[in-house]
């Protein structure tokens, strides 16, 4: 065997060309950027004429929002719905889904950064025409090859997919409260459609009665056959309401079933009543949504994913390096003839630099400037939209208030009316459609205050949603633990 096989100074040079490069590229890897802040980024995503004013339009207690809403309603059977959903809800495990895979991403991203190790092993045998000889070789080798980071190109693409990632994870928290607050307005529906289908019910009897009144008083000579039309007429509509009744209650109960991912089949029971309304909600401030509600911290890290998608752009316009090594043993009949070492070792350092792309790489540029205008001002609207949002549930909440004492004002007010009419009818000082027209309104206003009530109960869960309150503990340590942002930091130029 050559000595060449065993002399370690064939190692030497290569060695510490990689060892110089590896050094240069550790010392020399520039910072990245700094992010911008979320007052630039809110400064640069409204217009320059929108304040965001330090108290909502509508009076309301400015003390720190409240979490656990879904307690505040003390069911303790819409908290195990809830639960259930959470669990079995399939458009949430879609979001789940997409959270792993912005996780993974970040990983494969992160992953160039790192060196890559590979190994080769392989036997081949050859023979020579007209040789009964069999010539054979072996191949066994392992590589590296890294590219030093510089510029920070490959940094800024991993810090632009952990900003997309952390965005993907807020939608998936805001995705769970929508989830929550829909399977609470769900529940709400089902009682309110429930009370519905019983005063359908009782109007059907109601109208059953005054329908065979008629039938007897007509039958006395009393009455004449206009009003036993009438009141056949009435009646059968009261029984056409109560279908339609019946069918709203199977299909709000098939929408929640849906939710809590079972068969739709309109099994559910629901409660008859609805509960009393929680106490007045603590507001907070408008500016505390831009950190409560998880959909305003996703548009947020859009902003920086699409940051830094346009500093990797510009920084691949510079050249970038790699570094490689390679060693093994390659052995075969001519090397043994030639009596070369079979050991080899092989290091390499290069350098790519763009000179001419055709336009590729400016237009890359472009086309992530946009994509971060488009991110800043989908920011923008999300917020103005958040902000309209509480606003209108905070304005709601005093107006469905005043609303439901006058309906309800109004409910005893007709009630008396009828009973005084029917007395009026029995003793003929009224006509029955007078009695009629006064049992209808009371019906429909019976049927507006039922609205109403739910109405109420489902504008609440809506000023909760909006003002970004979490229902759980897992809502309150995500927001907790999110990667919140100073007021100081880079412009989004």
């Amino acid at each position: 065997m050559s000595s060449r096989a065993t002399n370690p100074v064939l190692f030497t040079p290569a060695l510490r060309t990689l060892a110089l490069g590896a050094l240069v590229a550790f010392l020399s890897g520039c910072q990245l950027s700094t992010p911008p802040s979320q007052l630039s980024i809110l400064t640069n995503a409204l217009p320059h004429s929108t304040v965001i004013p330090p108290r909502w339009s509508s009076p309301t207690d400015t003390n720190a929002v409240a979490d656990d809403w879904l307690k505040s309603f003390r069911d303790a059977r819409l908290e195990a719905l809830v639960a259930e959903a959470l669990i079995n809800n399939l458009d949430l495990r879609q979001a789940a889904a997409r959270v792993e895979a912005a996780r993974q991403i970040v990983v494969v991203v992160g992953s160039q950064l790192r060196p890559r190790i590979g190994a080769h092993v392989g036997a081949s045998a050859t023979r020579d025409d007209g040789n009964d000889d069999w010539g054979t070789g072996q191949t066994a080798y392992i590589g590296a090859a890294w590219e030093p980071d510089i510029w920070g190109r490959l940094r800024a693409q991993r810090a632009a997919s952990q900003a997309a990632y952390e965005a993907t994870a807020f939608e998936f928290a805001w995705a769970r409260q929508s989830l929550a607050a829909t399977t609470a307005n769900a529940w709400f529906l089902g009682v309110e459609t429930r009370q519905l289908v019983t005063l359908a019910e009782r109007a059907v009897g109601i109208y059953s009665n005054l329908f065979e009144l008629v039938q007897i008083r007509r039958a006395a000579g009393k009455v004449t056959d206009l009003e036993v039309a009438e009141a056949g007429g009435v009646f059968n509509l009261a029984q056409s309401q109560l279908r339609a009744d019946q069918s709203a209650e199977e299909e709000a109960k098939r929408a929640l079933e849906l939710l809590l991912g079972r068969y739709p089949a309109a099994e559910i029971s629901v409660a008859t009543n609805f509960p009393m309304v929680p106490p007045p909600v603590r507001a907070g401030v408008p500016g505390s949504l831009l950190e409560r509600r998880p959909d305003i911290l996703a548009a947020e890290r859009q902003v920086l994913a699409a940051f830094r998608h346009r500093e990797a752009a510009r920084l691949a316009l510079l050249p970038s390096f790699t570094l490689g090594v390679e060693g093994g043993r390659l052995d075969n009949s001519l090397l043994s003839l030639l009596q070369f070492n079979p050991w080899l070792f092989r290091s390499t350092i290069g350098m790519s630099i763009p000179i001419y792309t055709g336009g590729e790489l400016t237009a890359r540029v472009k086309i992530a400037t946009a994509q971060q205008q488009e991110a800043v001002a989908a920011y923008g609207g999300a917020a103005l939209a958040a902000f309209s949002e509480a606003e209108n549930a905070l304005t709601n909440e005093r107006l469905l208030a005043q609303r439901l004492r006058f309906d309800e004002a109004a409910l005893r007010d007709r009630a008396e009316a009828v009973r005084i009419s029917r007395i009026q009818y029995a003793s003929g000082a009224t006509d029955l459609l007078s009695v009629l027209q006064l049992q209808a309104d009371q019906i429909a206003t019976e049927a507006a205050v039922i609205t109403l009530r739910n109405a109420q109960l489902a504008n609440r869960i809506t000023l909760h949603l909006a003002l970004g309150g979490g229902f759980d503990e897992l809502n309150q340590a995500q927001r907790s633990g999110a990667d919140t942002r100073t007021a100081s930091g880079d412009s989004l130029q």
